[in-house]
């Protein structure tokens, strides 16, 4: 097995999944050699020959060279392109990258390195899709699938606590996001410091449910 990193790409490509370069293959020009042994369909007959004739045939224990051809089913870039790595770098870098590196090459060789910082856009992205999550989790633990699910209830009068549930979630909802996009608004203006989204999720109003 070999381990390769494509600089261009900043990608790695292993021979256990992209194939060897070449591979070895009986030489197809082998001719098999041939040995002597006594004939085993040979039978003795009064006044005949005494000794059994001998035939030739294939020697068992030959074994043809093996000779190197190109692998057809290789898909490792031009070998120029690429730099082999040991296993341990290869293990070192993607354990760097679990924790939050990246990888990019640097005079060709891989390296973890620290990402760039998020962008606005990127960040505010993140509180989103922490926040949406954080609504539907609390649907969810309050006995719904999600956040639309609870909310659904609002117009169906059947069930009055079902209603009752659905408008405190709709109202909650709305509250949170409000609350969300003010602080989005006074970080822009650099009114305030940039929260993590485990303290934007505690700073969130609180959810009220009728009868709790």
């Amino acid at each position: 097995m070999s381990i390769f990193f494509h600089a261009v790409t900043a990608g790695f490509y292993d021979t256990r999944a992209h194939g060897d370069r070449t591979l070895l293959v009986p030489d197809p020009k082998w001719v098999h050699p041939l040995i002597s042994i006594p004939d085993p369909n040979w039978m003795a007959t009064e006044g005949g020959q005494a000794k059994p004739a001998m035939i030739k045939v294939r020697d068992p224990k030959a074994r043809p060279p093996l000779i190197e051809v190109p692998n057809p089913d290789c898909s490792l870039p031009p070998d120029g392109e690429l730099l082999k790595i040991t296993p341990g770098e290869y293990q070192a870098l993607f354990a760097a990258q679990a924790q939050g590196k990246m990888i990019q090459a640097l005079d060709g060789r891989p390296v973890a390195v620290d990402p760039p910082p998020l962008t606005w856009e990127q960040r505010k992205s993140v509180y989103v899709a922490s926040v949406q999550a954080f609504l539907d989790k609390t649907a969810k633990s309050a006995g719904y699938n999600d956040l639309k699910d609870v909310i659904s209830y609002v117009d169906e009068p059947s069930v009055p606590k079902f209603q009752a549930d659905g408008i405190a979630f709709r109202t909650w909802r709305s509250l949170c996001w409000a609350y969300c996009y003010d602080q989005f608004a006074a970080i822009e203006q650099d009114k305030r410091e940039t929260p993590t989204s485990v303290e934007l999720m505690t700073e969130l109003p609180a959810l009220v449910l009728p009868n709790a």
